[in-house]
């Protein structure tokens, strides 16, 4: 009769045990989109007013930009010098955030979406009108504040075909 008693202990010790373990860490990706959409939304405010200064302010200091047809602009001279040749008084720019998500970690998160852009000729030729997709990666720095670490655009225009060889 004592040997039908014994496992009875063993498996209340066990499922005490395993109700002591860690409690999951609660998900805190919805919040960390949440902001990573709000800061990518007021970038585009601050790059739409060609506030250079506010524009750079949202990279990392490790960022690296890799704009259409140039090469990956790797720190922070040489992202201003490719927001440089866009922004301007005869520019507008705008994008838009179609999905962002957070790695489970909480640590990485990313997000693409279209743009939409416009320069206009100060000499009162045509305007060059633009459309197409964003990527952006950002990572939570060390502070808790969210940051662009890698930031690329490509345009939806088709590329002009090239020319035909003579023959």
């Amino acid at each position: 009769m004592l040997r039908r008693f014994i496992p009875c202990p063993l498996l209340v010790a066990a499922l005490w045990m395993s109700s002591c373990g860690p409690t999951p860490a609660p998900d805190t990706r919805p919040a960390a989109e949440a902001a990573i959409r709000e800061l990518d939304n007021e970038w585009s405010a601050t790059a739409a007013r060609n506030d250079l200064d506010g524009t750079l302010a949202f990279y990392a200091g490790d960022a690296v930009l890799l704009p259409p047809n140039a090469p990956i602009a790797k720190d922070p001279k040489a992202i201003r010098e490719s927001w440089t040749g866009l922004l301007g008084p005869h520019t507008a720019v705008s994008w838009k955030a179609t999905k962002v998500e957070v790695a489970k970690s909480g640590e990485l998160g990313y997000l693409y979406g279209t743009y939409q852009l416009k320069i206009d000729d100060p000499k009162g030729g045509p305007a060059i009108q633009d459309t197409g997709k964003i990527l952006e990666v950002w990572k939570k720095q060390a502070d808790g504040r969210w940051k662009c670490i890698v930031d690329t655009y490509n345009s939806d225009i088709p590329v002009s075909p090239a020319p035909e060889a003579k023959k």
